[in-house]
This record gives C-alpha cells, sequence and structure tokens, in this order.
C-alpha cells in the first residue's frame, strides 16, 4: 500500500512538472511569437516609409554593412547612399527650379497657344503647323521634364528602369518631331514667300505630312527603349553604388549608342543649314519688297510700282523683283495670245504680250490688253505682298501695299526668325555636352559639385525651346495678342459659349 502510494505521488508530482513545463513554454512561445510580429509589422512600416522618402531602400531586401575607414565606425550602405544623394540633389536645386519654371511657362503657353489656333484661326496650312508644334512641344512640358525634375532629385537613386526607358522614348519622340516640324514651317514659309506661283500644300496635305513626321519620329525614338535604363552609378564613397538613367549596362560594349547619338546630331545640323538658308532667302525677298516699294511710294502713294510703254505690237511692264535668283514664270493663255510675267532677281523684269492676229493691232484693242495686263499685274504684286500667303479675301483683293501689311510682314519675319535662332542655341550646348562626353568616358566622374551643377543647366538649356515660342507669339503677332487679351476677357465675363466656338469672323493663320 505504502509503495503504491508513493509511485502515484511521484506520478502526479511528474505530470504536474510537466504540465507546468508546457505551460510555460507555451506562454514562452506565443509570447515570442507575438514581439516577432509587432517586430516585423513595425518593419514592414519603416520599409513603405523609406520607399516613399528614398526609392533605393525599397529594394534592398538586406543592406551590407561596411567600415568607413574616414569614420572608423560601421555604417549602413543606405545611409550613405542616401546622404550622397541628398548631397547631390540639394546642388542640383536651382537646375530642378529652373526646369519647374520652364515646365510652368511651356504648358500655360502652349495650352493658349493650342486654344487661339484651334477655336479662333480659321484652317491654313501654317495653322496646321503651329497647332503640330504647340501639341509635340507641350508633351515635352509634360513628360520630359517632369522626368528630368525626377533625374534631379533622385540623381544616385532612380531605380525606375521602365520610366527611365519609357520617359526617354517620350522626350526623344517630342523633341525630334518639334524639329522636323520648325523644318516643315520654315519650308512652307519659303515656298509662300518665294516661289508664290508654284503649287502650295494645301491643309489636308499639310495634315498628313504632320502624321507622317509623327510616324517617323516614333520609328528614331524606338531605340531609347533599349538604350537607356537605370544602372549602377559610382558615388564619392567607394563601394557603395547608386542607380541613375543612364546608358543600359547591356549597350556599354556596343557602339550602337554612339551611332544613335550621331543620327541625332546630323539631324540637328541638317535642321540648322535648312533652316538657316530658308530664312535667310526669306528675310532677302522681304527686304527687296519693302526697298522696292519704299522707293515707289513718293511717285504714286502707294508700296508699289509699275510702269508701260506701248508698242503695235507689244506691252512693256517693268517692276522690281522680289524673287530669288532664279527665274519665275506664270503665264495666262487666252484664245491666240500667250503672255507671259517673267520676274528676275535685282533686274527689271518685262510684262510682254506678244500679238499673232491683226485684231490686235487697233488702238481700242491694245488699251483693253494694256488694262487687262496692268490688272493681273495688281493681282500678282497684291498676292506678293501677303507675308503668309494664306489671308482672307478681303486681304487677297486688296491691291495696295499699305503700311500696315509691311509692318505685318517684317514682324512675321523677325518672329520666324528669332524662333529658329533660339532653336539652335538652346540646342547647342547639349550636342556639345553629348560629344564630349562621348569622347571621355570619365566626363561626369571628374568634375566638382560647382562644374555638376552648370554642365546640368548647360544639358537641359533645350527644354528653352519648347516653352519660348508662345511668349514670341505675344509679342511679335498682335492677332495672337489679342484672342489672348479676348479669351480672359471672356472668361472674365463667364461667356463660356463664346470663348470655345470658332468665330466666323476670325483671321486665318
Amino acid at each position: 500500500m505504502t509503495s503504491s502510494t508513493t509511485k502515484l505521488t511521484s506520478y502526479t508530482e511528474y505530470v504536474t512538472s510537466t504540465y507546468s513545463n508546457s505551460s510555460s513554454a507555451a506562454s514562452n512561445l506565443i509570447s515570442t511569437k507575438l514581439i516577432d510580429s509587432v517586430t516585423n509589422s513595425t518593419h514592414f512600416f519603416e520599409d513603405v516609409t523609406k520607399f516613399i522618402t528614398t526609392p533605393r531602400s525599397f529594394f534592398e531586401t538586406s543592406s551590407p554593412v561596411i567600415e568607413d575607414t574616414e569614420i572608423g565606425s560601421l555604417i549602413d550602405y543606405n545611409a550613405i547612399l542616401e546622404r550622397e544623394n541628398h548631397k547631390e540633389a540639394t546642388a542640383l536645386i536651382p537646375v530642378t527650379v529652373y526646369l519647374i519654371i520652364l515646365m510652368i511657362i511651356g504648358i500655360f503657353g502652349n495650352l493658349l497657344v493650342l486654344y487661339v489656333y484651334k477655336f479662333r484661326f480659321k484652317r491654313s496650312t501654317s495653322r496646321v503647323f503651329i497647332l503640330s508644334l504647340a501639341v509635340f512641344d507641350l508633351l515635352t512640358c509634360l513628360l520630359g521634364m517632369p522626368f528630368h525634375i525626377m533625374d534631379m532629385i533622385y540623381p544616385l537613386m532612380f531605380v525606375w528602369d521602365g520610366a527611365c526607358k519609357c520617359l526617354g522614348f517620350a522626350l526623344s519622340f517630342t523633341i525630334l518631331a518639334s524639329i522636323f516640324v520648325l523644318d516643315l514651317i520654315a519650308i512652307d514659309r519659303y515656298r509662300k514667300i518665294c516661289i508664290p506661283f508654284q503649287k502650295q500644300l494645301s491643309a489636308k496635305g499639310t495634315k498628313i505630312t504632320c502624321w507622317v513626321v509623327a510616324l517617323i519620329c516614333l520609328l528614331l525614338a524606338t531605340p531609347m527603349l533599349f538604350i537607356y535604363g537605370s544602372v549602377e552609378a559610382d558615388t564619392k564613397h567607394p563601394n557603395v553604388t547608386g542607380k541613375e538613367c543612364y546608358i543600359s549596362a547591356d549597350m556599354w560594349d556596343s557602339d550602337f549608342p554612339m551611332i544613335y547619338n550621331a543620327i541625332n546630331i546630323l539631324i540637328f545640323l541638317v535642321s540648322v543649314f535648312i533652316l538657316t538658308g530658308l530664312y535667310i532667302k526669306v528675310g532677302i525677298v522681304v527686304w527687296q519688297r519693302k526697298s522696292f516699294h519704299d522707293s515707289h511710294s513718293s511717285r504714286n502713294g502707294s508700296k508699289r510700282s509699275t510702269s508701260g510703254t506701248s508698242t503695235p505690237d507689244t506691252t512693256v511692264i517693268q517692276m522690281h523683283s522680289i524673287i530669288d535668283d532664279s527665274k519665275q514664270s506664270v503665264k495666262f493663255d487666252k484664245g491666240s495670245q500667250e503672255s507671259a510675267v517673267q520676274l528676275f532677281s535685282s533686274k527689271p523684269a518685262i510684262f510682254k504680250t506678244d500679238s499673232v492676229s491683226s485684231a490686235y493691232n487697233s488702238p481700242r484693242t491694245k488699251r483693253k490688253e494694256e488694262s487687262m495686263h496692268r490688272k493681273k499685274l495688281k493681282r500678282l504684286m497684291s498676292e506678293l505682298s501677303s507675308t503668309s500667303g494664306d489671308e482672307g479675301p478681303s486681304e487677297r483683293g486688296n491691291s495696295k501695299f499699305n503700311t500696315k501689311k509691311q509692318m505685318r510682314t517684317i514682324r512675321i519675319t523677325t518672329m520666324l526668325f528669332l524662333i529658329t535662332l533660339i532653336f539652335i542655341i538652346s540646342f547647342m550646348p547639349y550636342l556639345i555636352i553629348e560629344v564630349l562626353n562621348s569622347l571621355n568616358d570619365e566626363f561626369w566622374n571628374d568634375m566638382s559639385m560647382s562644374e555638376l551643377v552648370i554642365f546640368n543647366f548647360l544639358l537641359r538649356t533645350y527644354f528653352i525651346n519648347n516653352m519660348v515660342n508662345p511668349i514670341i507669339y505675344w509679342f511679335l503677332d498682335k492677332k495672337f495678342k489679342q484672342e489672348v487679351k479676348k479669351f480672359f476677357r471672356d472668361i472674365r465675363k463667364c461667356k463660356w459659349s463664346r470663348t470655345f466656338r470658332l468665330d466666323a469672323k476670325s483671321f486665318t493663320s
């Protein structure tokens, strides 16, 4: 009995002890799991916070620990990277502010250009070109400039590879499209002013041309999707690398990026050659036209001059040419009579009619011929005095070259010249830096912080071209300025129905 009682007591104590230990272990296990859960949650929210403030931290599963020889202590990898990124981003604040200002002005200005030329101007070739240019400039302000602002804020932590490729593609597309549209505008201006009697591009043809240009630029910009990406970037600290949007690592051993940059430089140089040549020619023509009318204004009270002498067989009218060195001819055929106007540069042109029938020898017939040819010459002079080449009927029928039209000719010529000049000047620093960078692989690594700021500013001067056109229109095109003022006046008076309605009395571009 005693032995059985002793065994039962020992078993009871064992069970109690085991249960107690198990409960304690379970309690400890639950407590440990709870603490780990809370700790992991805290780490999760810390990671989310770091992602918002520092993109690099979110993509690092574990931060390597390195020894900083200068401080002699262990420092977190990301802390160094964040510190270097913050230091460079702070130095680049002037460039960031510069881009923000250009972006705001460009968006606001190009939206005004789109409104004025869409709702307040009638259809014309130049209207289509200017609208296309404004669309591409607006896309640059909406996509390209924010992309570069992000690059300024995260110079060493640009971890978005897809964004780098897509935004680089969009920026390349809009810039190339703007260049080609500027070329088309110059060609259109040249044809309308210097060779107005040849076949001109219609509004429908202009739209098709702009769509073709857009397609070509999309193809030319496609390589950007493969060339650029988020790649490693060196910092001031050894063994610490960041991320930047630059040429992809897959392309480092390839000549394709250099070839692509060379093609872009060639496109720019060819465009400069075309724009310079065409606008110089346009300027010469306008200057000759102005000189011609000024030299004859005191004699007949108008801005044109014609003089004629008659013979039994011919009628001769002389006028100073306003066309280029090549011979231009416009013929009028009626019955057995053939008339021709021949325009020569810096030489008198002869308006000559050869009679092939004896019926034309009578004085009455000769007077009738002279009157008819003078009317034709009047019409030609009126068309030549047109600056844009597509004015409304009231202006087209006006044969007087008055001061108002002459001043508009000078303003538009000056406006086009300034647009071209600013385009060339704004792109030159970018291309020079790209050439230097291609020749020296350590171009950016050897710079001080102040040099880095200056070169980043010069690298982005071409954005001026995307925001300055509305400002030029405002100061040099009175009609554009009037419509902008009218727009804000209607907005202030809440005349919304009239604001976005095409006015029947709107003028053409």
